[in-house]
């Protein structure tokens, strides 16, 4: 399924008035004009979308016949095109006549006046008046409903770009084209609205329309732009490239750049409207101080420096380095990061520093370590387009990281086949060739009875595995009696489903495996991401493009957060604390002996607070006392704390068992860079200043440090840039990043960039080329997760995100999405049989309780989850749903089991359904 790429294709040459040009085979008639510098008219044409030919105003001459229209036309050796004659000029007029005369003439009035198509396109041809009778029937009204779109199809063209846009691009086939003549429309679903319909929301077709029949409500609401500002989205880990239009101290809108690398033009629903929260009421604009009745007072920048520098200090003085611990965050910059794990270091002296990839992908990081010598994912993103085969296992990309799930939907539609292992059944289950719909906790024994087949039939790469792994053997014995009728008896999925999907995925040329957080939250994360390991380097799916083994980073500095040593046993790089060539590097740098000992993680912070070893945190961005496993432990340990600082943009959950809360600033306020999911570094752009009262993050790092008479050697406001100069010069595998290099809308390096004339990486590990050597195979044994149900907690939960919020809410919740019906409460996500064996409908309150506690919830029945297991998010505060969740975690990394705990349900009397949409 590779395809060619525009380098490896043949040209064609051709002539364009008068001049020749050479341009790829399948070109069209309309990209040889554009390499020839002629320009061409086009209405419905996109070069996000494929040719459509509908509007006629690219007419050309070919060879002196009769025109065509050249977006669709392919471009042919020898052909003599021309782009204007008087032919060409009347027949564009008449069509752009006939265009407007079913189009509003409000043009002043408009809110794409000055920045419509059409307008431009009439006047490029000569267009001055209609001389046809306007239609007096066709006057749909203005839908101002939708939280984010405003639609005025009175002045709808039928271009059918936004149509287009939402399949080919998309891949929701929301809209359509009903009617025909003066009559034609576009209708959502079966004419039944956005929302009916299931619209994702992604705001695509307002992007693609060429006119102001569907529009950002920003465009209508603000107006033109004072400034675009180009950044880096700060929801998932697909790192999306957005232009933020700026009026006055307000973000008017945000479209996706169409030069952004992992997005190309595309954003998701987050990304493009849920940036209110910036602007929100409820934002922190002072320092706060608790008092002793436990109120909070607002407090000067200096009393509250002071007082955090004073006791920290005073903690680390009688009680030793380990007493205080960081939490950093992946909301953060890189550069951000980098400064709180060089406070800890230098002015705190411990490496007691985490951050929230421990409690989603640390496994993940673990296990490609240990296997293939490097933490992070293998492959790229525009990976899944050159593959023949996906395998994605405990991902819901669709929902988690929508524009990722849309590459992965059109790579499916374009032939690609899929294999989904999951408990429920996702949007991409539905379109797998097999979906594995195992029981939760069961992913080590699938992936041991896959691995097991492949094995056992030979459907290996020998020549691979000889020249370029070893141990091999261990991970044929660990999977020796892992037959696919053992594995049937944990997991539920059927033998010969097994055996299937394993000769599928190990039959094709090119196969690619995608991991979430259904792996490495789930039951023996590390193990999982072994297995799946070894089942690419069985088959020889390394360092080539569409192979590889990726998982899929949840938080959009998830991967950079690490990358950059927020972690207890790393510098940045990745460099152990322990090595002496890394520890001397940074002695030289730093100017302070950094301790050798491994730190704390985020676990084990909490378990040392209740047994009092633990005396100080400061928690950056994170609101663990919502999103951690087992809430009652973490509130615990916050409570058992001499001295805990919290820094945060809204008051959360965690805030409040603060002694002193500082208010930080959002990514539209600072500058920097992210790391996304496939090892992206791209710049972070201040589109709006600081509000009143609030500090970038790493700034208060830096005034802490000041006082404490340990300066982090920028001042108390530094410079991003100048930080990623002493970071990339830290880490031999950054040494080729640097500002400069990432200058311009869309630029990225993908590291390893090790040095100035080094382009990046996109794939590691290419041709075998191993960065530990020779790759290890890691036999992975079987192991039961944590808890299973039983008698008196029957059914399997399983947590995770959804499609309209991002982690615990805490921006989202602040933003118009929660006008939006499915993001507007929690919901427990049942199948129609188990909610028929307990009477419960959609809407019904339930209690739902687990070994730690019990919350109520409303009910959702969907065939979306399997008999046996339900489902539900942890984005709303009021819920708790964390509550819920045990201890149990991985045993090499620490990272929670969100993904497997038993519980019971019983449905609630005297209930209000009132509200409940039909």
């Amino acid at each position: 399924m590779t395809a060619p790429t525009e380098s490896t294709r043949a040209s064609l040459t051709l002539t364009v008035n008068g001049q020749k040009v050479s341009v790829p085979e399948g070109a069209s008639l309309l990209d040889a004009a554009r390499a020839a510098g002629a320009h061409v008219p086009t209405l419905c044409n996109s070069d996000a979308l494929k040719p459509y030919g509908a509007c006629r105003v690219c007419l050309v001459e070919v060879d002196g016949g009769r025109p065509v229209a050249s977006c669709h036309t392919p471009a042919r050796e020898g052909a003599s095109i021309h782009t204007q004659s008087d032919r060409l000029r009347r027949l564009r007029k008449n069509i752009v006549e006939l265009i407007v005369s079913d189009h509003p003439l409000d043009c002043l009035g408009c809110s794409a006046n000055n920045r419509c198509e059409l307008q431009t396109v009439a006047a490029e041809v000569g267009f001055r008046e209609v001389r046809y009778p306007t239609p007096t029937t066709h006057n749909p009204p203005r839908d101002d409903t939708h939280p984010f779109l405003k639609l005025e199809m009175d002045k709808c063209i039928a271009c059918g770009r936004c149509v287009r846009v939402c399949d080919e691009l998309q891949g929701s086939f929301v809209l359509a084209m009903a009617g025909r003549g003066f009559d034609t429309r576009v209708i959502a679903g079966d004419d039944t609205g956005m929302a009916e319909a299931d619209c994702r929301s992604c705001g695509a077709c307002a992007v693609e329309c060429p006119v102001a029949a569907i529009e950002d409500r920003g465009a209508r609401s603000y107006g033109a732009a004072e400034k675009v500002v180009s950044t880096t989205c700060a929801y998932c880990g697909v790192g999306c490239t957005l232009n933020a239009h700026v009026v006055g101290d307000a973000i008017a809108m945000i479209e996706p750049s169409p030069k952004g690398s992992a997005n190309h033009g595309h954003a998701c629903v987050k990304g493009r409207f849920a940036h209110d929260y910036a602007r929100h009421a409820d934002r922190l604009t002072s320092p706060l101080i608790r008092q002793d009745d436990g109120s909070y007072s607002e407090a000067s920048w200096d009393e509250a420096l002071d007082l955090v520098s004073t006791r920290l200090a005073a903690i680390r003085d009688e009680h030793g380095a380990g007493a205080f611990a960081n939490i950093s965050s992946s909301r953060c910059t890189n550069e951000e990061n980098y400064l709180f794990s060089k406070f800890t270091r230098t002015v705190m002296g411990t490496n007691s520093i985490d951050n929230c990839s421990r409690v989603c992908h640390s496994p993940s990081a673990y296990g490609l370590g240990k296997a293939l010598g490097t933490g992070a994912g293998t492959n790229s993103f525009q990976d899944v387009e050159h593959t023949d085969c996906i395998l994605i296992v405990g991902a819901n990309p669709t929902a988690a990281h929508p524009v990722f799930g849309a590459r992965i939907v059109q790579a499916t539609l374009a032939g690609a086949k899929l294999i989904v292992l999951d408990p429920r059944e996702t949007e991409l289950a539905a379109l797998a060739d097999e979906h594995l719909a195992l029981t939760p906790g069961s992913n080590v024994a699938v992936v041991n009875a896959l691995l097991h087949v492949i094995f056992a039939e030979e459907l290996v790469d020998a020549d691979f595995i000889a020249a370029h792994t070893e141990d091999v053997e261990s991970a044929r014995e660990a999977v020796k009696s892992c037959t696919p009728e053992w594995a049937e008896g944990i997991s539920r999925v059927p033998a010969e489903q097994i055996r299937r999907a394993a000769r599928l995925y190990a039959s094709v040329d090119r196969a690619t495996i995608l991991w979430g957080l259904g792996v490495t939250e789930a039951g023996h994360g590390s193990n999982a991401v072994f297995g799946l390991i070894d089942m690419a380097l069985a088959t020889g799916n390394m360092g080539r493009l569409g192979t590889g083994t990726n998982p899929i980073r949840g938080q959009n500095n998830v991967q950079g957060a690490s990358d950059v040593g927020a972690l207890p046993n790393v510098f940045s790089d990745y460099r152990l604390v322990t090595d002496e060539v890394a520890r001397a590097e940074h002695e030289a740098t730093w100017g302070v002996t950094p301790p050798s000992d491994v730190g704390l993680t985020i676990p084990q912070m909490f378990d040392a607070a209740c047994a009092g070893t633990l005396k100080a945190m400061w928690i950056v961005a994170e609101d663990v006392a919502q999103s951690d496993p087992d809430t009652e432990h973490v509130t615990a340990a916050l409570e058992a704390l001499e001295f805990l600082v919290v820094q945060e943009i809204f008051m959360s959950e965690t805030a409040h068992f603060a002694d002193v809360v500082f208010p930080g600033a959002t990514f539209l306020e600072k500058d920097g860079t992210f790391v996304n999911s496939d090892r992206r570094i791209q710049r972070v752009r201040k589109a709006l200043e600081p509000l009143p009262g609030t500090l970038p993050d790493g700034h208060i790092a830096a005034r802490v440090a000041e006082r404490m008479g340990r300066g982090l050697g920028f001042g108390e406001s530094p410079d991003s840039g100048a930080i990623m100069d002493e970071l990339a010069g830290l880490s031999p595998n950054w040494r080729g990043v640097s500002y400069a290099r990432l200058e311009g809308e869309g630029a990225f390096l993908q590291w390893p960039c090790r040095d100035a004339d080094d382009p990046g990486t996109t794939i590691v590990h290419e041709g075998g080329d191993f960065l530990r050597g020779r790759a290890l195979f890691v036999g992975a044994p079987w192991q039961e997760p944590g808890e299973l149900p039983d008698d008196d907690y029957p059914f399997f939960l399983t947590t995770g995100r959804q499609l309209f919020h991002y982690n615990v809410g805490t921006q989202t919740r602040r933003t118009p999405v929660v006008e939006l019906y499915a993001a507007s409460m929690e919901r427990l996500r049942i199948s129609p049989k188990d909610a028929k064996r307990l009477g419960v409908k959609s809407g019904d309150r339930l209690r739902v309780r687990s070994r730690r506690g019990q919350i109520e919830v409303e009910a959702e029945v969907t065939r979306a989850s399997k008999p046996g297991t339900v489902f539900m998010t942890f984005h709303f505060p009021e819920t708790r749903t964390n509550l819920l969740i045990g201890q149990a975690v991985d045993e090499y990394t620490g990272c929670p089991e969100y993904k497997v705990s038993a519980v019971s349900i019983e449905k609630l009397a005297d209930v209000d359904t009132s509200r409940v949409a039909e």
